[in-house]
């Protein structure tokens, strides 16, 4: 019913077994190069979410149809509008930590487990369990239901096999520490902050 259904790609969202999916968006080379808090610079982060932002499927909210989303959902690797940012801030940390991709920093995990993301990817899972803006029914996802935490544990191995290929140490943090996100909107109270340094990370083997 939203016209989008020529974007995802008839396959199953899981990958090979032993091998992350890929990663074209992210360049392993900049994922050793971070400042002292352990985020990478706004240069690359820019340059990273354009590349993103390019297919034509994150060019379109992943729960409406609002166009060029700058707003995504870490825990789901998906590209969010500012309304349904907010929706999903409401849903709390420990169900969908939401970034702005103009206004956050971002660690190198944070970067991998995005580009193993992506709005296609989590539209036709959801679709094949009668979820979501793409299903038959077109019925919301409720992101308390096992079918999505489901999904969620899938994007966190996906995210480690990544890291390891790109030999990026640690993992994305689950939920901010105590500093004040930038893109916390004065209105409403500090829920979001920069996640926490990692450890030293090396440069990901071609």
């Amino acid at each position: 019913p939203f016209g989008h259904r020529s974007l995802v790609p008839a396959r199953s969202v899981r990958p090979v077994a032993g091998r992350p999916p890929p990663m074209e968006s992210l360049d392993p080379a900049v994922l050793s190069t971070v400042d002292e808090k352990g985020f990478v610079s706004d240069d690359v982060r820019n340059a990273f979410f354009r590349k993103l932002r390019m297919k034509s499927e994150n060019r379109t909210c992943f729960e409406c149809t609002g166009r060029n989303p700058t707003w995504i959902s870490l825990t789901y690797g998906v590209f969010l509008c500012l309304e349904c940012s907010g929706e999903h801030r409401r849903k709390g940390v420990h169900i969908s930590f939401v970034r702005s991709v103009e206004l956050d920093h971002f660690t190198p995990e944070q970067m991998v487990q995005m580009a193993v993301g992506g709005n296609a990817k989590a539209w036709e899972y959801f679709k094949q369990h009668g979820m979501g803006k793409l299903s038959d029914s077109s019925r919301h996802i409720d992101f308390n239901t096992s079918v999505a935490k489901r999904y969620k544990a899938q994007m966190e191995k996906d995210l480690q096999l990544a890291c390891e290929k790109f030999g990026v140490v640690g993992k994305a943090p689950a939920a901010p520490s105590l500093e004040k996100s930038k893109s916390e909107p004065a209105e409403e109270p500090a829920e979001f902050a920069a996640p926490p340094p990692v450890g030293d990370l090396t440069r990901g083997k071609s």
